[in-house]
């Protein structure tokens, strides 16, 4: 068998070396002239931010935003003093992709969450809609919440909540112009409820019941008018596995371009039975707020809450924006429990970051 000498494997050496040379010359130049790879394109078409997806007519947009929270002093929601000083982080990535159709805009939207506290961490879907020509299908909150945009620009706007839990749902909405729309829907519900009960010889204890639909889904439907400086908007829920009703409105005002006010009052038909809708204690609830923009980064808002058996809520904050994009938001919390949730005072804060992105 034929052996190379040293002289001869350097040789090979240096042709092996010269040729890859002259391989990697050519992949250059074949890469110079070969097509460019497609960029990606701005969408106008919907708004700031989309873009279309590479090969397609697609059109997307991905946002989010990181969140810490730190809270102090007393449990505003329940009473009693916090453990030490609690912590939240929350990760939220939104995906926001549309295009036409001949039925008109088909959307579908994402938002998943990924938090961090004390209690442990949890990933979860916060929504998840398609939407076509006015009808939506998926998971998200409570139509009886979105619908009339929760509550105020405060962080704890639900001390007395206004809703049910996150649901899957399905609804319809139709413009009929003019500023006017009405929405038709139907959820599964979510969640529980702790009631006070009395059985048959009189003895009283709390119980907590589930508040998902049972074989009929839940029923709503709601109406709402917008105008340059106002919007109404006035709805009504059915819990069809308890036989409950629960209604609200609402109405917003932009009094200037630097202050809005807004106030949102519910009713619910017997407060004695769960109601997946009717989430505050007694016959009524009401809801009322402002913000005032006071300079280009900063803006107060403050909102105030009642509930028919007694307890009410006031909270104040300052929402700053450190640089575009990025918000610290100190805020202030009263609660004063005079009814289901006991017979105390409650003075907490809780401090915000957020970066937008």
């Amino acid at each position: 068998m034929y052996k190379p000498t040293s002289a001869t494997a350097l040789l090979l050496l240096k042709g092996a070396a010269a040729a890859l040379c002259l391989m990697a010359a050519t992949q250059a130049a074949t890469a110079a002239d070969a097509e460019p790879v497609e960029s990606v394109r701005v969408c106008d078409a919907y708004g700031n931010g989309f873009f279309y997806v590479p090969g397609t007519e697609t059109c997307l947009k991905i946002s989010g935003y990181l969140r810490h929270e730190v809270a102090a002093g007393d449990d505003v929601y329940w009473g009693g003093s916090l453990d030490g000083l609690p912590g939240k982080a929350r990760a939220t990535l939104r995906f926001d992709a549309r295009n036409e159709t001949e039925f008109g805009t088909l959307r579908s939207y994402l938002e998943t969450r990924f938090e961090h506290k004390a209690s442990g961490e949890r990933i979860y879907i916060s929504e998840a809609l398609i939407e076509l020509a006015g009808f939506s299908v998926g998971i998200a909150d409570s139509l009886f919440a979105n619908w009339t945009w929760g509550a105020g620009n405060v962080i704890y706007d639900d001390v007395i909540y206004y809703s049910g839990d996150r649901t899957m749902q399905a609804s319809y909405t139709h413009d009929f112009g003019n500023g006017f729309s009405a929405m038709v829907g139907a959820e599964e519900g979510n969640g529980s409820w702790e009631l006070e009960v009395v059985d048959a010889s009189g003895v009283a204890s709390r119980e907590w019941f589930d508040l998902r639909a049972d074989s009929i889904p839940h029923l709503l439907g709601g109406v709402k008018y917008e105008a340059d400086r106002m919007t109404l908007f006035g709805m009504a829920a059915y819990d069809t596995r308890y036989d409950a009703w629960a209604f609200k409105a609402r109405v917003n005002l932009d009094v200037t371009d630097t202050l809005s006010l807004f106030v949102m009052a519910a009713y619910q038909s017997d407060p004695s039975r769960p109601n997946y809708y009717g989430s505050w204690y007694g016959d009524w609830a009401m809801w009322g707020g402002a913000s005032v923009k006071v300079s280009e980064k900063a803006t107060i808002n403050s909102q105030i809450d009642f509930e028919e058996d007694g307890t009410w809520n006031a909270a104040l904050n300052v929402a700053y924006e450190i640089a575009p994009g990025f918000k610290i938001t100190p805020e202030l919390d009263y609660t004063a429990f005079r009814g289901f949730r006991g017979h105390e005072d409650a003075f907490g804060g809780v401090v915000r970051f957020q970066r937008n992105f």
